[in-house]
């Protein structure tokens, strides 16, 4: 099975977020590349992850409550 790799645009919009923002999240290491060249490709199998898992956070951000009197 060939694994597919994708651009760093086209992973920008299937994510809905720009370019810059994954070239951010490549840097920090919390989505994977590879480069051939002097491209950076990403594999379709790790948008897919980031689409279903998110990055960054491992629980989600606690919100304040207030209370009302």
């Amino acid at each position: 099975m060939k694994a597919m790799l994708r651009s760093i645009r086209f992973s920008a919009e299937a994510l809905g977020v720009s370019p810059f923002t994954i070239r951010r999240l490549i840097a920090a290491g919390q989505i994977q590349a590879v480069n051939i060249g002097a491209r950076r490709l990403i594999p379709e199998a790790e948008i897919e992850r980031v689409a279903a898992h998110g990055v960054g956070r491992s629980k989600p951000k606690s919100s304040k409550k207030t209370t009302v009197s």
